[in-house]
């Protein structure tokens, strides 16, 4: 009997961003020209080898002053400050970040160190100081290395290679080495042209997300009707009344190039009868004044900014009756009234324009100022903050609109690492919600994280409880099953590989434990098909999970030791929980204000072997009734509104609910 798993909230959350998108493309001919061109002239005009000289040390240990200052500002306010200055041997990694001439033994200890897998080592003050003190170690190496131009040469015949070999196949597997080779010949000062010109074919976008404008439109969108008293001095008269404004609130995107914009839009009708006396005459009044409002609201990788509010109004009046409370000359003072009335009717109508435009804009301005100032400080915190507190911020983000939907556009690769060469398919015009992932976002950023590190259940469970989640019951320890850890390998410790319509999920530890007992390094996998039979895309399992030691060739010959074979069915047990026999994709639930536009189907998924997955998700279909409340359905902006409050009591006074 196979086993299904059903997943409401797709794997990306756990990064900061949902996985999206959509559509279609396929074969290895789309993967890209631009590779075979470079392949044919991969280091085009390589530069000779250029000896280190005093300077390029000097900069690199001027580089490791900066990088030890967030660091020493972390340690200072750390309760194990004390403790992992004595693990990095502090006073010496000061000294040589201030040293004329550094001590090429002493940093290959201090990097040793750094680099040794420790958890917390993993956090951004520490590898920026990991990654300065190895640029400083490649500096004086090459500096003391009589040979150093054979390593480079050597070095730029394994880009050629890699660069060749990717061609060749399509896929981004043989591109493993570029990064850190590329990493090493700038830490080196050397082939910077060669560096330039690699970076940018192997520096493309990796994460790009799409949403649709209807989508963010169901949490934006209102109808508006209040009803409210009208008491206000026009040219000396007293005016008193009911008014009443109906309309719409919107969301509108604006397209630019350089930044995501869009407009909080009000478009409302205003109709109002009022009487004003002054003597023994009565006027009464029908108002008619169209308000058409907007506040721009503009969205860059450094936060969120509102604009002031702009509003145009106009005021049509119509006299409806003159009043006369005198029992004499009534005709007189008729006359005289409806001529000082037509007089009078230009300038009222310009100074009530003058202050319903002024009353929108206080009103609107008030009524939208706090749930921006929310999300921006959302932004900010729950983006920026928290991103770059654990090293996952993007070294690249764009954001921009055009006139019906958001992009996000965004490059995860740190030096050592390379991220898209090929440009991804296109989106389904369809989908309200999507995105395109490229497989070294996720495994630039699983290498980041768990590079090295030791993970046992206790930390884990520690870890789900800080984040309000429930231990998943595949990892939960059995009855008969003693507490288990893996320490992750350094390079690739968990790894996607994406190919013709399949994903391929790899787990490489380097060493486990089981209670007690100690086990040497295995690799896990576990490959999956995309299947949309019967109208519902699902991944199921192909074949079983794979345990094996690295580098071992099931079938070639070699055997299993015998702790090997221990130590393969422990994890069979173990990872045949984790990597389910086929996974139902559920509809997507949507967060906060947008719940109530999902759950989102997902629509289309797609893998292609130049290390691309492509899903997007479609708006619900829903039954009528769930949708319309009204004879008649309001449509406005391609989004249907619910039934307006007529009655003053229970009408939203309020002309922005939520942006």
């Amino acid at each position: 009997m196979s086993r299904s798993r059903r997943i409401s909230k797709p794997i990306g959350r756990a990064v900061g961003f949902r996985l999206l998108l959509a559509v279609v493309l396929t074969t290895s001919q789309a993967i890209g020209a631009d590779l075979e061109s470079l392949a044919s002239d991969p280091l085009g005009t390589p530069t000779p080898f250029e000896p280190m000289t005093t300077g390029r040390i000097a900069a690199r240990t001027a580089r490791l002053r900066t990088a030890i200052a967030p660091l020493r500002q972390l340690l200072n306010r750390s309760r194990s400050g004390p403790g992992w200055r004595t693990y990095l041997d502090w006073d010496a990694l000061v000294a040589q970040a201030q040293a004329d001439e550094p001590d090429f033994d002493t940093l290959a200890k201090l990097y040793r160190r750094l680099d040794a897998g420790e958890n917390g080592l993993q956090l951004p003050e520490f590898a920026g100081v990991r990654r300065a003190v190895g640029a400083l170690l490649e500096a004086v190496g090459t500096a003391r290395n009589p040979e150093a131009d054979a390593v480079y040469e050597k070095r730029l015949e394994r880009l050629a290679g890699a660069v060749a070999a990717a061609a060749s196949s399509g896929t981004p597997e043989p591109l493993d080495s570029v990064g850190p080779i590329l990493a090493r010949l700038e830490e080196s000062g050397q082939g910077a042209g060669i560096v330039s010109r690699l970076r940018q074919a192997f520096g493309q976008p990796n994460l790009l997300l799409e949403v649709d404008e209807r989508l963010l439109s169901r949490a934006v969108n209102r109808l508006v009707d209040e009803v409210a008293p009208v008491n206000d001095v026009l040219l000396g008269t007293r005016v008193r009344g009911t008014g009443r404004t109906t309309g719409f609130v919107t969301l509108d995107f604006r397209p630019d190039p350089e930044r995501a914009v869009f407009d909080l839009r009000l478009d409302a009708t205003n109709r109002s009868r009022t009487r004003g006396g002054k003597g023994p005459v009565t006027v009464y009044t029908l108002g008619t004044t169209s308000i058409d409002a907007f506040r721009r609201v503009l969205i860059d990788e450094q936060g969120l900014t509102a604009m002031p509010v702009a509003a145009q109004v106009s005021v049509d009046t119509k006299t409806t009756g003159i009043g006369i409370n005198k029992r004499f000359g009534k005709r007189l003072i008729h006359r005289i009234a409806s001529r000082k009335v037509a007089e009078m009717k230009p300038r009222a109508e310009a100074i009530s324009e003058r202050r319903a435009r002024d009353r929108v804009r206080r009103q609107f301005e008030a009524e939208t100022a706090e749930p921006i100032a929310q999300a921006s400080r959302d932004y900010q915190t729950k983006f920026r903050q928290r991103l770059k507190s654990r090293g996952w911020y993007p070294e690249m983000l764009h954001l921009n609109t055009d006139d019906s939907r958001m992009y996000v556009t965004a490059r995860k690769a740190l030096p050592d690492q390379v991220a898209a060469f090929s440009q991804p398919p296109a989106v389904d015009g369809d989908a309200v919600l999507g995105g395109r992932l490229h497989q070294s976002f996720f495994n630039n950023l699983a290498e980041q994280e768990l590079a090295g590190r030791t993970l046992t259940k206790e930390e884990l469970e520690e870890q789900m409880e800080k984040a309000g989640r429930e231990m998943p019951a595949a990892l939960e320890s059995d009855a008969d099953q003693p507490p288990w850890s893996i320490t992750f390998a350094k390079r690739k410790p968990v790894e996607l590989t994406v190919g013709e319509g399949t994903l391929k999920m790899t787990v490489r530890g380097s060493r486990y434990t089981s209670g007690d007992r100690e086990f040497d390094a295995m690799d896990v996998w576990a490959t999956y098909r995309i299947d949309s039979e019967g109208g519902r895309i699902r991944l199921v399992r192909d074949g079983d999970v794979e345990i094996y030691p690295p580098g071992f060739v099931p079938g070639g010959g070699e055997k299993l030791s015998v702790q090997e074979t221990s130590l393969r069915g422990i994890l069979q047990k173990r990872f045949n929980k984790v990597f389910d026999e086929v996974v139902e994709i559920e509809p997507l639930e949507l967060p906060g204000e947008l719940e109530s536009a999902g759950p989102l189907p997902i629509e289309q998924l797609v893998a292609r072997k130049d290390g691309w997955v492509v899903a997007g998700w479609r708006e619900p279909d829903r039954p009528l009734s769930e949708t319309v409340q009204r004879e008649e359905p309001v449509v406005h902006g391609g989004v249907i509104f619910e039934s307006a409050a007529t009655d003053s009591a229970a009408a939203d006074s309020v002309v922005l609910a939520r942006p």
